[in-house]
């Protein structure tokens, strides 16, 4: 609400300002020092103002308003140089002056603040380039319109050197400066967002008064009461209220990452992100009318118009890189979330949740032969206790590694926790041997930053071939080779999970049995076919 009575308040001091250089019959030494004295008193209350913003902030903020305060008094002490010659003297104000050094002085204090208030850049080159281009947009089509509307004429009437620089440096100093405000607008947070609307409005006040003051002084029709000092009232005052909604941050710092989205998770508005194309709509609109009203193309002007086409076609050139680069990254993330989500962050292997989803995969197989072997390290709390939970994780990242070697690419090792693994072999016929080899290569000892290990696994071996058909189903004979896709119902999917389970129990239980038997051994429970009457497992000793 603070906000917008500010607003107000601005917006009524500007219009009481060209209401009162319109009243009729007003002297015009009256006249000539309202004039004066309202472009000074609106410049010198914008000083003022960003200052107080200043003091209000911090970090890179502070920095940006304490130069735009400075740029606006310069512009009001070039003011107050105007209204002493004006209303004290009484006579013009000889062109250039030290007034135009003040003048001069706002734009390139502004644009630093500006500069600094954009530091917070992204380190995608990509990224960099596309800001680049987007200022480089804006900046010409504001060139294009400032051109159109008043610079072409003062380049194309003449005058002496000095003269004509100064003409240029202030429509075209205002030209970066609203490219800044804009760049500023298009990028910044949602909680700035008025902010920064007030000052991009403010600044394009001025540098609507300074491109029509420098046309009409080319055609000698100048003068300090006309209405385009409307333009500076009204910017500075614009420039004022943006600075007084900024609120007090206590000294924390204010610098945030711009970026696409802000801090406060608001996406931006399509408006944001064409922001910095609306003035290309306006300068191709007012190149095409200056173009169909001459009656011969000027060079100057279709040049203008080409370099702005190329500058967005280069545009959306490097828009397209920076769009693929970011597909690619979400894809690698993408990739790593679901490695992350599907195995042990300590070994990389394969983890219970992926477990379960191969082992579910095979058991869709009419024929499957699935085998588990359930592996836990014998006494692997005595490493922990003797070299500690260092050389622990390291001998299960060894153990990970030696278990790898012993099966096929295509069957999954998995870390259920702990000193606990699993492998499930998929399609084969030599589950034993494959355990006999885990348990022979995990015997052999192992070097732990500089000192010997030795361990041993006993494992538990459970097998189940083809696949059960739910309960309701059986009508006799061998079920074990009925197959359950995932078209056999709702009952097929319980069957599966419950002969999972089943698998692994087993398996675990044939391992206690390895354990009690002396360690360092495979237990093999010859079928898991049926939850009762299970058989007695067999032991391999090793």
């Amino acid at each position: 609400m603070r906000s917008y009575v500010l607003v107000g308040g601005a917006a009524t001091l500007g219009v009481v300002y060209v209401v009162g250089l319109l009243v009729p019959g007003m002297d015009d030494l009256v006249r000539l020092l309202l004039s004066n004295l309202g472009q000074l008193a609106a410049a010198a209350l914008a000083s003022v103002s960003c200052a107080l913003a200043a003091r209000r902030t911090a970090g890179r903020r502070r920095t940006a308003w304490s130069w735009l305060a400075v740029g606006a008094g310069a512009w009001a002490s070039g003011q107050a140089v105007w209204s002493y010659y004006e209303v004290i003297l009484g006579r013009e104000v000889p062109f250039p002056s030290f007034a135009d050094l003040g003048f001069l002085v706002f734009p390139l204090a502004a644009a630093v603040g500006m500069v600094v208030w954009l530091g917070a850049q992204s380190h995608e080159l990509a990224a960099r380039g596309r800001d680049v281009l987007d200022g480089a947009i804006v900046a010409g089509s504001l060139l294009v319109l400032s051109w159109v509307t008043a610079l072409g004429t003062v380049v194309s009437d003449g005058g002496a050197w000095l003269s004509l620089t100064l003409s240029l440096a202030y429509p075209l100093s205002d030209l970066i400066l609203g490219t800044l405000a804009l760049m500023a607008l298009a990028r910044g947070a949602v909680g700035e967002r008025l902010t920064l609307v007030l000052l991009a409005v403010g600044l394009g006040g001025l540098a609507f008064s300074d491109s029509a003051y420098v046309y009409l002084v080319s055609q000698g029709a100048y003068t300090s009461a006309d209405l385009v000092s409307s333009g500076w009232v009204f910017g500075f005052l614009m420039v004022a209220a943006a600075a007084a909604t900024v609120l007090p941050t206590h000294g924390v710092e204010t610098d945030r990452p711009v970026g696409t989205y802000s801090r406060d998770g608001v996406a931006p508005s399509v408006l944001r992100l064409a922001l910095p194309y609306l003035p290309l709509l306006a300068a191709m609109g007012a190149l095409g009318a200056s173009l169909l009203s001459s009656p011969t193309p000027q060079a100057v002007d279709l040049l203008l118009g080409v370099a702005l086409i190329l500058l967005v076609l280069i545009r959306q050139l490097l828009a397209m890189v920076d769009n693929l680069r970011l597909i690619l990254a979400v894809q690698v993330a993408h990739d790593e979330l679901h490695h992350q989500a599907s195995h042990d962050a300590l070994t990389g292997l394969a983890n219970r949740v992926l477990f379960a989803d191969r082992l579910d995969r095979a058991l869709l197989e009419p024929s499957t032969r699935v085998s588990v072997l359930f592996c836990d390290l014998d006494d692997f709390k005595q490493v922990n206790d003797a070299f500690g939970h260092e050389a622990g994780d390291l001998l299960l990242r060894s153990v990970a590694d030696r278990l790898l070697e012993c099966v096929r690419v295509t069957d999954t090792v998995t870390r259920l926790g702990g000193d606990e693994f699993a492998i499930l072999l998929t399609d084969s016929s030599d589950a034993v041997q494959v355990a006999e080899r885990v348990v022979s290569l995990l015997g052999q000892p192992l070097e732990i930053d500089g000192q010997v290990v030795r361990t041993s696994v006993s494992i538990g071996l459970a097998h189940h071939q083809g696949t059960l058909t739910p309960p309701d189903d059986r009508r006799g004979g061998d079920s074990r080779l009925t197959p359950l896709g995932p078209s056999a119902g709702p009952d097929a999917a319980s069957t599966r999970a419950a002969t999972a389970r089943l698998l692994l129990r087993t398996a675990d239980t044939a391992m206690y049995v390895a354990k009690g038997a002396g360690k360092g051994r495979v237990v093999f429970a010859e079928s898991a076919e049926a939850e009762a009457e299970a058989p007695a497992p067999s032991v391999l000793a090793v």
